[in-house]
């Protein structure tokens, strides 16, 4: 199991969560377990000694260097430090903030070159406005002192808000990890978070090939094409070194 350092040197076991994805053809309930593209074995959480194969050591190898390049950005490494003392269990670090930090390293580019906003997915069973609010605004007096803009949104609230912005259904969720898994390019599809004082968590639902390779392939866990469409056009303008399959390609199947 890799160690991973944050900025203030405290040393952390790295967890990879890659078990788990939505089926492609049923966005709600479909749930089974990830067959990674090219691999034929999931990275195990907790390996046997002796068990490990070439194709899962390179796996945590590339997760690993993903997970070094994201911290590489000052704020990320901040907000992971600090977003457990708000006691939120089940929560991650998500999306832009990661893909596109890797995509500045690896592109010879500032770790925060492009980089809009730090999404911040978490689940909490009170679907109330005010519940939420106090989070985000707890979070505002939290990063008060970093300049940027650090979105906080419960997941369990998602499906109240995206009909109406959208224009489509957006089921129930039942933890923050079914957030990521319904953003419009798997490519976005990682979250980070601090897990106590010992683990770091990777989720990555759909592996990190393309991430770490400059590819962009859609999600169709929704039929928002005009989304993932319109998304993939400003990120290929920002990095031009990128490569994009369209919603249909077979490639991106």
């Amino acid at each position: 199991m890799s160690i991973i350092t944050l900025g203030s040197g405290t040393p952390l076991r790295l967890r990879i969560h890659a078990g788990l994805r939505l089926a492609q053809k049923d966005p709600v309930d479909d749930l089974r377990p990830l067959k990674p593209k090219r691999e034929p074995k999931t990275v195990p959480l907790f390996p046997e000694a002796g068990s490990v194969s070439t194709a899962e050591m390179k796996s945590e190898r590339m997760a690993r260097q993903v997970v070094q390049l994201s911290l590489m950005n000052r704020i990320n490494a901040s907000i992971l430090e600090r977003f457990p003392s708000l006691g939120i269990q089940d929560w991650w670090l998500t999306s832009g903030c990661l893909f596109k930090t890797v995509w500045n390293l690896r592109s010879g580019r500032p770790a925060g070159q492009g980089i809009k906003d730090y999404d911040i997915f978490y689940f909490s069973e009170d679907l109330s406005y005010e519940a939420e609010d106090q989070v985000i605004k707890d979070a505002a007096w939290l990063f008060s002192d970093i300049d940027a803009d650090i979105q906080v949104r419960n997941q369990a609230r998602v499906h109240e808000w995206y009909p109406e912005k959208f224009g489509i259904a957006y089921p129930a969720l039942t933890n923050a990890s079914e957030g990521i898994l319904r953003l419009p390019a798997r490519t976005a599809a990682v979250g980070l978070k601090r897990t106590g004082d010992h683990f770091l968590d990777l989720f990555a639902p759909y592996g990190l090939d393309d991430l770490w390779n400059l590819i962009v392939t859609p999600n169709r866990t929704l039929p928002i094409l005009r989304v993932y469409a319109e998304k993939a056009a400003r990120w290929q303008q920002e990095w031009p070194n990128l490569t994009v399959h369209a919603w249909a390609d077979d490639a991106s199947k």
